[in-house]
């Protein structure tokens, strides 16, 4: 039987990769990135191709990362990493940024360092993108200690702790009608709550497939609240 919790037994960094298309800023959270050459300076970086980042630096070519910091709130995790950028403005009112040459943002605080750098090749790898990038510009930006995924677990993440509804629990509207508009009707729904992350999934039944569009784990680390 495979135990996918083994997984995290393997050292990460975490990441965030900012993009840029066509006026509009997006940035993700990962945890997959590496040095492969020296000369010249090439990364390796792993983004799912579920988010919006992904796509917008498969069209463009360029991105840049941010090195997250034990120092980085857990504020900035659930910014970029747990909503999605399309559905909203993640760098709107967002401050402490400044854009790279080739036009992409990076961190001014909470980050250890900074790498700006364009594609020269991607490949598909199934539910991912391995993205070959070539630096054209780096540097330090703090003396701050760079934050490992067992960090981050340990000392930093505060999963969501949603209130599960009770048996007769009603949902109100601002008119004095629920979720169904006929006032007084209880609201039944399953919830469903991932392990990993703990983003909450809301329906009569979590698919079998299903996939968490936040840290990409499947139905398997689910459970029932």
């Amino acid at each position: 039987m495979m135990n996918e919790k083994a997984l995290f037994q393997i050292g990460y960094g975490l990441y965030l990769v900012a993009a840029n298309e066509n006026g509009k800023d997006n940035a993700c959270i990962v945890n997959t990135v590496m040095q492969v050459t020296q000369n010249p300076i090439r990364l390796l970086v792993s983004v799912s191709n579920q988010n919006l980042t992904h796509d917008m630096i498969k069209n463009t070519g360029k991105l840049t990362v941010s090195v997250l910091t034990e120092k980085t709130p857990f504020s900035v995790y659930s910014h970029f990493g747990y909503q999605s950028g399309k559905k909203v403005d993640k760098f709107e009112d967002f401050e402490d940024v400044t854009r790279c040459a080739n036009g992409c943002y990076r961190l001014n605080r909470n980050s250890s360092a900074y790498f700006c750098g364009n594609v020269c090749e991607s490949f598909a790898l199934d539910t991912h993108t391995m993205f070959l990038v070539e630096v054209t510009d780096a540097d330090i930006v703090s003396s701050q200690e760079p934050v490992t995924y067992d960090f981050y677990q340990k000392y930093v993440k505060q999963p969501y702790k949603p209130v599960a509804k009770k048996s007769g629990a009603v949902k109100t509207n601002a008119d004095g009608t629920n979720g169904a508009g006929k006032e007084g009707t209880e609201e039944k729904t399953n919830s469903y709550v991932c392990k990993i992350c703990g983003y909450v999934y809301e329906g009569e039944s979590l698919p079998e497939d299903y996939i968490c569009p936040i840290c990409k784990h499947g139905a398997s680390d689910f459970e029932k609240l």
